[in-house]
């Protein structure tokens, strides 16, 4: 795994203040980007870089740059539409109801030079049949009931011609894109996959069930926005710091056993979405271990128990202890820097304070600062700046491990003041259909999930606990017993006899029957 340099594009100070958080995960992860926002975002370059001919084909690291959709007309139609219900409720004839939204709408559109909807008379036999298909795609509306402007609101991906990227439009009527919602955490999982050694075999997948799969929902989206509408500009300067990793790797092997299930596109979207959420907190998580050099990552996980158990503290305190791993890397990613000779030389040099000020500027771009000159000695600098690292930190790439664990279903406060991790129906039964082939037993089960993502339910895989006498054998068995219950509950389990129970993938038993 090689770590690859700081782009020198951000030299010119248009970039982030310094180059900590970005140089350790990526340029960026961010919490109000919500692990659907980032699967959009995903597809929109996956889209964008398939028409060019290059998908998931990296001519150099980090050069991707690329040209998504804005579909400003489909985008005003479903969300910037409030006259439609209004011309319904009067009840008039087709060609009065079509005259007066035509004159309403054009009057409150946003972002189009020239706003010209009649075409729309063309795509759809009725008024009333064109008002069915924006109510249908409201909503099928990705976070639909959010508040978001307008602008800032996506229809669920059913084909290419749904995919935009988020923009701002000013009341003046200019148009450009947004970093909130659509936040680069979208590009740093394409390019994740795109280093992952299974780009070629999810290209041809993604490809197919995604942008050259013809779907009736996506006729929809065409009919309402007409010619596709690209941005004037391309967008670049995405970094991811690993040129290869494993979990690259394992993330590329969870979409690929989702995308081979016999179900349609659309219907694979939400586990994609599931298992990008929880592989990116794992990222985050494992790429602080790799700086802290600390023992593998582990979710202690408790299966929701009637009444509070030794399983609950132990997985609200794992919780905690990885909540706080990715701030701890930051101030130690600083810090470090004491360490190499090249500092060391600095301490003994006539100027300590000013030539540490040119190591910390080169190193992680900490820009020019009057406060240079004042501070006593070289260390203070290394205080100044890890101080502010960990404030920017905590901004927004801190809030990762808490905002998306619950997004997806894998930490929860139920019946308890603490967050500890507690999965939830929703996520049991995606880890099933990606991990599960057909039919797996449950103890191996069980340890697949601690291997392949640190997850810790049952006695076998919390052996440590129960050797520092942190746990009884008997505490996590208990868990285990609860999860398997759980699991029949859902459909998800068969029990052949008192020794042994399969997991059962539904997908793949409905294929075989």
């Amino acid at each position: 795994m090689e770590i690859l340099a700081r782009p020198t594009s951000f030299d010119d100070r248009t970039g982030p203040d310094f180059w900590i958080d970005e140089a350790i995960w990526g340029h960026r992860l961010y919490d109000e980007q919500t692990p659907w926002l980032t699967f959009l975002e995903f597809l929109n370059v996956l889209h964008a870089e398939h028409q060019s001919g290059r998908a998931f084909r990296e001519v150099d690291l980090n050069s991707l740059s690329y040209r998504p959709q804005l579909q400003l007309r489909l985008r005003n139609l479903v969300f910037n539409n409030p006259h439609i219900m209004t011309v319904l409720a009067e009840d008039r004839a087709d060609d009065a109801a079509w005259s007066i939204w035509l004159e309403k709408m054009t009057e409150t559109v946003g972002g189009l030079e020239k706003p010209d909807f009649t075409y729309l008379r063309d795509h759809f036999e009725s008024f009333q049949d064109f008002a069915a298909v924006i109510s249908f795609l409201q909503g099928s509306a990705i976070e639909g009931s959010s508040n978001k402007r307008w602008s800032s609101k996506f229809v669920f991906p059913f084909g290419p011609n749904a995919l935009y990227e988020d923009a701002n439009v000013k009341p003046q009527g200019s148009v450009s894109n947004d970093r909130r919602f659509f936040a680069r955490t979208g590009e740093l999982l394409y390019l994740m996959l795109c280093r992952s050694r299974d780009a070629d075999a999810l290209r041809g997948l993604l490809v197919s069930r995604f942008l050259e799969n013809p779907t009736p929902y996506d006729s929809m989206a065409r009919a309402l926005q007409g010619e596709p509408q690209p941005a004037k500009a391309e967008r670049a300067g995405a970094y991811l710091p690993c040129s290869s990793h494993p979990l690259f790797d394992r993330l590329a092997e969870d979409w690929l056993a989702i995308l081979s299930l016999p179900i349609p596109a659309y219907d694979a979207i939400p586990h994609l979405v599931t298992m990008t959420g929880l592989n990116i907190i794992l990222y985050q998580l494992e790429r602080a271990r790799e700086v802290l050099d600390h023992e593998p990552v582990r979710l202690v996980c408790e299966v929701v128990s009637p009444k509070k158990s030794v399983v609950r503290d132990l997985s609200a305190d794992s919780y905690q202890r990885n909540n706080l791993l990715p701030q701890q890397a930051v101030e130690r990613f600083v810090r470090r820097i004491e360490e190499t000779p090249e500092w060391q030389a600095t301490i003994g040099s006539d100027d300590p304070v000013l030539n540490a000020g040119d190591i910390l500027r080169k190193t992680f771009g900490w820009p020019d600062s009057e406060d240079d000159e004042l501070a006593p000695e070289a260390g203070a600098l290394i205080d100044q700046l890890a101080d502010r690292a960990i404030s920017r930190h905590k901004q927004h790439f801190g809030k990762i491990h808490m905002t998306w664990a619950r997004a997806i279903g894998l930490s929860s406060r139920r019946s308890s003041r603490r967050v500890r991790y507690a999965p939830t129906d929703r996520l049991l039964k995606t880890l099933v259909v990606c991990c599960v082939d057909k039919r797996l037993e449950f103890r191996d089960f069980l340890g697949l999930l601690c291997d392949r993502y640190g997850i810790v339910i049952g006695d076998a895989q919390a052996r440590n606990f129960i050797v520092t006498g942190d746990a009884d054998q008997e505490d996590f068995s208990d868990n285990a017993r609860r999860l398997e219950e759980r699991l029949a509950s859902l459909g998800l389990l068969k029990r052949l006899s008192d020794s042994c129970a399969y997991v059962e993938n539904p997908f793949q038993r409905a294929q075989a029957a």
